[in-house]
């Protein structure tokens, strides 16, 4: 019978394979047809961007602010099939059928191939992992590599010359196992492959070096039945395959940063973004001079932190200079930093799943398969929690919780999007899928007992009870709304994405879908108050970015470009108060403080003027234009030797120097200069 029952294995794992593959090639075809498959949006395009610079030879060459391996991933499907979506679709496909069988055999490893069968399942019908598999995201890469990562472990932690631990497993022949030696040492490898797999998720997400130092500790602890000096060994060479993937991209970093940086230098500015006064969801709310984009994020951190340390800071200093504030705010504020806490632990474990750059639950109108009511995390928590509580036992199981939870920490202490919980699946579905199982189990009656069974057996209920109580917690509620605002955002981030394309009358139209989607929303009131503006509906701009204003206050760019607007109708008094608006919300953005100084010098306020201009004389020093109004607002109060120092010093940065202003400051202050650039 036992070649009956691998038969029945291996039908039942192909089976589970090809729903998991079908669902994903039809979510794929369905997908394709909208447009979002050939335009990723602001992390995906960023990636993009980056892969193409890649590949060109010209990407920038600076210590890495987001986590290399995807991009680089990119470049290489890139390399070897042109700019194809396709392509990289279809590798995250073939990527996705390998984590399936990753699923099965490490469930198999911890249970038997039954519990293995049964994950294997959820995961194929598990619908985040349909739709990230679909994005150009790295998502997919750490869902993957995670996944090697818990399997290689699990292959490490079995005893030497054992076999996988099933009800009916038959006896081993003796004569079929390789010699000790041989053994030991292809035993050896998983380790090493294990540290490996942990570095190259680790430049895939950064948070799982938490786990850097826990992996050789796992491994140091057992199995109990190795030998001290194996598990040493294991141990250390577990420390080896992290530093040979780890190591190349360290060494990279500090050489160009001139002092340590490990994978990235944006730990402390996601700190912050998850923990300041200006994130009250738990979810991404970076501060307001900051703009939320791959491309200015990083320079608007950096910016911010130089002008408050009065010096250019390097990138690991800028980093700790948020370290430093998101604990002072913590310190200070422990009432709203429990609540903000408590906010973010159950966004974690709901089973609402936060969007971020795209959102599953808008994308459902592109494809049929996302509309289908497949897995969700509520379930597959529910079932996998209970599992924990009573089936975590020995060493390999164990370390598949303290994985879980301890990733759930790590994102717990930043801030909660859905993709950046999904990586902690792969160490939840074994006992997910060990659960059901355990469950009928508990129904049946021992054969070895004669005494009467109750009816409903202790056990069954009580697991029950757990799983209920589990699925209960992820239905906790928070309020994400009606979802109209989440659709709207993805529209606006279309619209964006057509306005970088040139496509502006696309972008106008994909706005006006979002705002009839979700009438006010801010991001989309503002980008097409601005586009209107730009095409002159002077009223029509105003109306949007005030909608924009009462929608998302903390803005700065809104109360600028009604600044502008203001000015433009006269109220020079109306836009100072704007542009100061703007400036206290983004004191480091010179371009802010530029049209601050120059009402200000409208409304004859130059002292105050002159102020604005000084600091921005320390955030842009090279800035000819800021040197050139610099010197007239000098030239206004009589100050001509400065003046001429400032308009010398546009015209050394190779600025446009006005030159009737340029002959009034030769001859004195008798006229009145021209107008500022």
């Amino acid at each position: 019978m036992p070649g009956k029952k691998a038969s029945t294995r291996v039908w039942l794992l192909l089976a589970v394979l090809a729903v998991g593959l079908g669902l994903r090639i039809a979510n794929l075809a369905d997908i394709s047809n909208s447009p979002f498959f050939n335009r990723p949006v602001i992390d995906g395009q960023a990636y993009d961007t980056w892969a193409v610079a890649i590949v060109k030879g010209n990407a920038p060459v600076q210590p890495f602010y987001q986590d290399p391996l995807y991009p680089h991933l990119l470049a290489l499907v890139y390399s070897v099939f042109g700019h194809s979506y396709w392509a990289v679709y279809l590798v995250q496909l073939a990527l996705a059928v390998v984590f399936l069988l990753l699923v099965y055999d490490t469930t198999r490893l911890l249970f038997d191939w039954r519990a293995g069968i049964a994950a294997a399942a959820m995961a194929a019908l598990y619908k985040p992992f349909i739709f990230y598999e679909s994005q150009i995201e790295k998502t997919a890469l750490a869902v993957f590599l995670t996944a090697l990562l818990l399997w290689l472990l699990a292959r490490s932690l079995r005893p030497p010359h054992s076999s996988p631990i099933t009800p009916h497993s038959s006896p081993p022949v003796r004569s079929r196992h390789p010699s000790p030696i041989t053994h030991h040492s292809s035993h050896l490898l998983w380790p090493l492959a294990a540290g490996a797999a942990l570095g190259l998720a680790a430049l895939t997400r950064s948070n799982t070096l938490l786990f850097a130092p826990l992996l050789p500790l796992a491994l140091l602890l057992g199995p109990p039945t190795t030998s001290r000096k194996l598990r040493i060994r294991a141990a250390v060479l577990s420390i080896l395959g992290q530093a040979v993937i780890i190591a190349p991209v360290s060494i990279r970093n500090s050489i160009l940063a001139r002092e340590f940086t490990l994978t990235t230098a944006q730990a402390g500015q996601n700190l912050y973004i998850g923990n300041s006064p200006y994130n009250t969801t738990g979810q991404y709310q970076a501060p307001p001079w900051v703009r939320p984009n791959p491309e200015y994020e990083e320079p608007d951190f950096a910016e911010y932190a130089s002008k408050s340390a009065g010096r250019k800071l390097s990138p690991g200093e800028v980093s700790r200079f948020y370290v430093r504030a998101a604990f002072s705010w913590t310190g200070t504020h422990m009432r709203d930093f429990a609540k903000l806490l408590w906010r973010k632990t159950v966004l974690y474990f709901n089973n609402f799943e936060v969007p971020d750059n795209q959102d599953i639950y808008f994308f459902a109108r592109y494809s049929w398969v996302l509309r289908l009511p497949l897995l969700s995390f509520g379930l597959v928590f529910a079932f996998g929690l209970a599992a924990m509580i009573l089936l975590a036992r020995g060493l390999s199981r164990l370390s598949m919780v303290i994985f879980f939870f301890g990733y759930a920490a790590s994102v717990i202490v930043f801030f909660v999007f859905s993709r950046y919980r999904i990586p902690a699946l792969p160490a939840l579905l074994p006992f997910a899928g060990a659960m059901p199982l355990w469950l009928a189990d508990s129904a049946r009656p021992r054969p070895s007992s004669n005494a009467p069974r109750p009816s409903f057996p202790a056990p069954l209920a009580g697991g029950l009870t757990l799983v209920l109580a589990a699925f209960s917690l992820t239905l906790y509620p928070v309020h994400h709304g009606s979802g109209k605002a989440e659709a709207a955002q993805c529209l606006a981030n279309l619209a964006t994405t057509y306005y970088h394309e040139g496509d502006t009358a696309k972008a106008v139209a994909t706005y006006e879908d979002a705002l009839r989607t979700c009438p006010g929303h801010g991001e989309a009131s503002r980008n097409l108050g601005i586009l209107m503006l730009s095409r002159g509906s002077v009223d029509r701009a105003f109306q949007l970015l005030s909608d924009a204003e009462r929608a998302d206050p903390a803005n700065p760019s809104t109360h600028v470009y009604l600044g502008r607007i203001l000015g433009r109708r006269g109220d020079t008094e109306a836009a100072f108060g704007e542009f100061r608006r703007a400036v206290a919300l983004a004191p480091g953005r010179v371009e802010f403080r530029f049209e601050l100084a120059t009402a200000l010098q409208q409304l004859n306020r130059y002292e105050q003027a002159l102020a604005q201009y000084d600091t921005m004389i320390q955030l842009a020093p090279d800035n000819p234009v800021v040197r050139h109004n610099f010197a007239v607002c000098l030239y206004n109060i009589g100050r001509l030797d400065d003046a001429r120092v400032q308009l010398e010093a546009a015209r050394r940065l190779g600025g446009p120097v006005n030159p009737k202003f340029d002959s009034l400051l030769r001859a004195g202050p008798s006229s009145p200069p021209p107008a500022h650039h």
